[in-house]
C-alpha cells in the first residue's frame, strides 16, 4: 500500500514538473489552411460590369477580361470567384446560368475553378463561327488615314481575342505593321523593332509627323492657289467696261466724242461747262440771263393766244350737208 502511494505520488510529481516547463506536443495537430478573399460587398465596391449575353461574342470576351481584372484587384478568394462572377449574369446570360445550376447542382457549378468556368462561358457565348469572325477581323485589320491611336487600340482588342494568332510577339509585331499605312510601313519594318511597344511607339510618333507635313502641304497648295488666281485676274481682261473719261459712260473702245465738245453739268455734247446755258440759266429764245425758255416773257402773249384760239375751237361744232339738205332745213343759212 505504502509502496503504490509512493508510485502515485512520484507519477504526480513527474506531471506537476512537466506543467511547469511546458514542454511542446511532440505531434502537434495540422490546422486546415483557410484563404481570405474579399467579401461580396467589397468585390461590388470595384463595380463590376453586369453581362446580359446578347451583347455577341466580343463583349463576352471583354466581359471576362474585365471581371477578371476586377477579382484580382478585390483580391477574391479562388473559391469565390465564380460565384461572384456568375451573380454579375442577367437575362439571357441570367437564364443559361440557372441551367447549368439545375443540372449540375450549385455546389457543382461553384466549385469549378475559374479557368473552367471561363471556357463555359466562351464555348455559350463564343461560338466557332464567331471566333471565325473576329479572326478575319484580326487578320485584315488595317489603318484607316491616318488615325494611328484607334488602329492600335482595336489591333490589340482582337489580338486578346484570338491570341494563338497574336503569339509569339515577333508575330505580333509583324502582323502590327502590315496593318499600317505605306507612308510609314517601310520606315517601321526597316527599324526593326524587338518589342511591340517600340513599334506602337514608332509609329505614333510618324504618324503625327505625317499629319504636319500634310498640313504644310495643304497650306502650300492652299497659297499657290490663291496666287495663281490673282496672277490669272491680273492678265485676263476684266468683263466689266471701264468709264470714260471723255464722257462719262462705260464702254470699251475709243469714244465717239472724244474730239467733240462735252458738257460735264448736262451731260451734253456741242459744248463745254463753261460754255452750258443750263448751269447759267440762258434762256434759249432770248438769250437773256435770269429765266429759261418756258418763262420767257417774250414768249407769254403769243402763248396765251394760241391757248385761246385753242379753247374756242373746242366748243365749235362742223356739220357737212349736201345742197339739198341745206334747202330743206329751215335753220341753215344759205347767204351771208
Amino acid at each position: 500500500m505504502s509502496s503504490k502511494h509512493t508510485r502515485d505520488d512520484s507519477f504526480n510529481h513527474s506531471i506537476n514538473n512537466n506543467n511547469n516547463n511546458t514542454p511542446k506536443p511532440p505531434f502537434p495537430k495540422k490546422k486546415k489552411a483557410m484563404t481570405l478573399g474579399c467579401t461580396y460587398k467589397e468585390f461590388l465596391a470595384c463595380k463590376p460590369t453586369e453581362f446580359a449575353g446578347s451583347e455577341g461574342a466580343t463583349s463576352a470576351l471583354r466581359w471576362l477580361e474585365k471581371t477578371e481584372a476586377v477579382l484580382t484587384i478585390s483580391k477574391c478568394a479562388e473559391e469565390d470567384k465564380v460565384m461572384y462572377a456568375s451573380n454579375l449574369f442577367k437575362e439571357e446570360a441570367l437564364e443559361w446560368w440557372n441551367t447549368i445550376l439545375q443540372a449540375k447542382g450549385s455546389d457543382m457549378a461553384y466549385a469549378m475553378n475559374w479557368d473552367k468556368f471561363k471556357e463555359v462561358v466562351e464555348r455559350k457565348f463564343c461560338p466557332p463561327y464567331e471566333k471565325e469572325r473576329i479572326t478575319n477581323k484580326f487578320l485584315n485589320h488595317k489603318m484607316i488615314d491616318v488615325n494611328c491611336r484607334e488602329y492600335t487600340t482595336t489591333f490589340f482588342e482582337y489580338a486578346r481575342m484570338v491570341p494563338t494568332l497574336a503569339s509569339p510577339e515577333p508575330v505580333l509585331i509583324s502582323r502590327y505593321i502590315w496593318g499600317l499605312v505605306s507612308e510609314i510601313r517601310d520606315i517601321v519594318k526597316a527599324a526593326r523593332p524587338q518589342t511591340i511597344e517600340e513599334a506602337v511607339e514608332l509609329a505614333n510618333m510618324l504618324t503625327d509627323g505625317l499629319i504636319r507635313t500634310r498640313e504644310e502641304n495643304k497650306k502650300k497648295e492652299l497659297a499657290q492657289k490663291i496666287f495663281q488666281e490673282l496672277k490669272k485676274k491680273e492678265t485676263e481682261p476684266s468683263l466689266e467696261q471701264p468709264i470714260c473719261r471723255n464722257c462719262n459712260k462705260k464702254h470699251s473702245g475709243r469714244c465717239r466724242f472724244r474730239n467733240t465738245p462735252y458738257c460735264d453739268f448736262c451731260k451734253m455734247t456741242g459744248q463745254i461747262e463753261e460754255e452750258c446755258r443750263r448751269k447759267t440759266n440762258v434762256c434759249y429764245n432770248c438769250g437773256e440771263t435770269g429765266h429759261i425758255k418756258p418763262y420767257c416773257p417774250k414768249l407769254t402773249t403769243p402763248l396765251n393766244n394760241k391757248a385761246r384760239t385753242t379753247d374756242g375751237a373746242k366748243n365749235t361744232r362742223a356739220f357737212v350737208l349736201t345742197t339739198q339738205e341745206a334747202e330743206t332745213i329751215p335753220d341753215v343759212i344759205t347767204d351771208i
